[in-house]
C-alpha cells in the first residue's frame, strides 16, 4: 500500500516537474522573442529598431540603438506592434472592436519624401545585356528606371504597400529583412525586352528549360513580370533574389502618379509573399494563387478606385452579366455586381472553386470577382485581420495554404459551410463595396 502510494507521488512530480519544464520552455521562447531588436512602427508611418524592454500599463519601454530607453504611448503602436506586445510581451490584450473603422494605412502614413535618393550610379546587368537603369533608392526598394521615367513615385507606392503589410502583421520587417527588393520601369519596350532576354538565359542556365521556354514565348506579350537576378547582382547591388519588372512605356497600365492601379496590384501581391514566407512559400500549393491574386486586386481597387489589371480576355465573356453590367471593366462597379449576382443565386461563392484555380488562363469574371471578395473579407473588420494574420503565419511554417477545413478554423467556424454563410452574408451586405 506505501508502495503504491510512493509510485503515486513520485509520478505526481514528474508530472509536475513536466508541466514546469513546458511552461519555462515556453517563457524562455516567448523572451526570446522580446528581446531581440525588431522595427516599430507608429501610426504616422514612422519606424524605428528597438529592443522590447518591458510593457509599463499603457506605455512602452523600449532600447534604441543607440543604448537609449525611450517610453512610448502603447496606443500609439501599429496592429502588428500590439499583437507582438500581447504574444510575447505579455501586455494585457486589447478587446476587438467589431463596429472598428478600418484604416487604410498606406493611405493615411506621413510619407518623408527625403527618404527617397537619387544615386549617381547605375543598374547595369552583366556582360552581354546592355541595359543601364538610373537608380532610386527608399529604405526598403530599389527601383530602377529607363528612358523618360522617373522612379519617385513608384518607390513612394512600393514603401506605402511596405508600410501597410508592417502595420498589420508582426514580424513583417523581420521577414523582409536588410535586402531591399529591386523594381524595374522600363520605359523603352526594346529595355523590357533585353530584360526578358536576360531572364529567359538565367532560367535555362539553371536548368529549368519548361519555364525558359515559357517565359520566353509570354514576356513579349505581358505588361509587367516577376523575375530572378543572377547572385551576383544581387550582391553587388545589395537586392533580393526576386524582382519586379513593368513595362512602363504603355499609358493604359501604367500611370503616372503614385496610386499607379496596375503596380499596386503586382507590388502588393509581392510584399503578400514575403509575409507568406518569401517567394514561394506556398506557391504551388491550392489556394496560393486565389489568396494572392485577390489580395492583388484588393489593394489595387482600395488605394487606387479603379482597376487596369487584366489577367484574361473579357471580350471572350461577352455574354456574361459580369461584363454586361461593366463590373469586370471597373473595379469600382465589383462589389455591387457581385452582390447582385449571389443575391440572386446566378454566383455560389466556393472556396473549393476559388482553390482550384492556379493559373491566369482558368478564370473567369465570376472567379477573378470572388477572389477579389474573398481578399476584401479576410480583411474587413479588426478582428478578420487579425485571424488573417495568424492565417498568413501558418502559409509561412508549414510552407502551405491551410486546407477550406483549416481555414475556416483559424477563422472561428467549425465547419467550411459556415464559413462560407459568413463570406456570402458579408458579400451580399452594403459591407462589400
Amino acid at each position: 500500500m506505501k508502495f503504491n502510494k510512493n509510485i503515486k507521488l513520485l509520478s505526481l512530480r514528474y508530472s509536475f516537474l513536466f508541466l514546469l519544464h513546458i511552461f519555462l520552455s515556453f517563457s524562455l521562447l516567448n523572451l526570446s522573442h522580446s528581446a531581440e531588436p525588431r522595427t516599430w512602427t507608429n501610426l504616422k508611418g514612422q519606424n524605428i529598431k528597438a529592443q522590447l524592454i518591458a510593457v509599463d500599463g499603457d506605455y512602452v519601454i523600449l532600447r534604441l540603438q543607440n543604448g537609449r530607453d525611450s517610453r512610448i504611448l502603447r496606443k500609439t503602436l501599429s496592429i502588428g506592434d500590439q499583437k507582438f506586445l500581447e504574444e510575447y510581451g505579455g501586455a494585457e490584450k486589447i478587446p476587438i472592436d467589431p463596429k472598428g473603422k478600418i484604416t487604410v494605412p498606406e493611405k493615411e502614413m506621413k510619407f518623408n519624401s527625403k527618404t527617397l535618393i537619387k544615386r549617381d550610379d547605375k543598374f547595369e546587368l552583366p556582360d552581354g545585356y546592355s541595359l543601364q537603369f538610373d537608380i532610386v533608392e527608399s529604405e526598403h526598394f530599389l527601383i530602377m528606371s529607363s528612358g523618360k521615367v522617373r522612379g519617385k513615385d513608384t518607390a513612394e507606392l512600393a514603401e506605402r504597400l511596405w508600410y501597410g503589410m508592417n502595420f498589420q502583421h508582426p514580424g513583417f520587417a523581420e521577414k523582409w529583412g536588410d535586402e531591399k527588393k529591386a523594381i524595374f520601369l522600363c520605359g523603352e519596350k526594346t529595355d523590357y525586352d533585353i530584360l526578358g532576354k536576360y531572364y529567359v538565359d538565367q532560367l535555362a542556365n539553371s536548368g529549368r528549360a519548361q519555364e525558359a521556354s515559357n517565359s520566353a514565348r509570354t514576356w513579349p506579350m505581358s505588361s509587367g513580370a516577376g523575375l530572378f537576378l543572377d547572385n551576383d547582382t544581387c550582391d553587388k547591388y545589395n537586392v533580393m533574389n526576386g524582382a519586379r519588372a513593368f513595362r512602363a512605356d504603355s499609358k493604359s497600365n501604367f500611370q503616372r502618379g503614385v496610386w499607379n492601379p496596375f503596380p499596386a496590384h503586382c507590388i502588393a501581391q509581392d510584399v503578400l509573399s514575403v509575409q507568406m514566407g518569401g517567394a514561394g512559400g506556398g506557391a504551388g500549393s491550392e489556394g496560393y494563387y486565389a489568396i494572392s491574386t485577390g489580395h492583388g486586386y484588393y489593394k489595387e481597387i482600395q488605394l487606387t478606385d479603379e482597376t487596369v489589371t487584366s489577367l484574361l480576355d473579357a471580350n471572350t465573356y461577352e455574354s456574361d452579366e459580369v461584363v454586361k453590367s461593366g463590373g469586370f471593366d471597373d473595379g469600382k462597379k465589383w462589389a455591387r455586381t457581385l452582390r447582385d449576382l449571389v443575391k440572386k443565386e446566378k454566383v455560389s461563392p466556393s472556396l473549393a472553386a476559388l482553390y482550384r484555380v492556379n493559373r491566369a488562363s482558368e478564370l473567369t469574371p465570376e472567379l477573378t470577382v470572388l477572389m477579389y471578395g474573398f481578399a476584401r473579407y479576410m480583411q474587413s473588420t479588426p478582428d478578420r485581420i487579425s485571424k488573417f494574420s495568424k492565417v498568413m503565419e501558418r502559409v509561412d511554417t508549414s510552407r502551405s495554404i491551410p486546407v477550406p477545413l483549416e481555414m475556416a478554423k483559424l477563422f472561428g467556424f467549425e465547419t467550411v459551410q459556415e464559413f462560407e454563410t459568413d463570406w456570402i452574408n458579408y458579400l451580399k451586405s452594403s459591407a462589400f463595396k
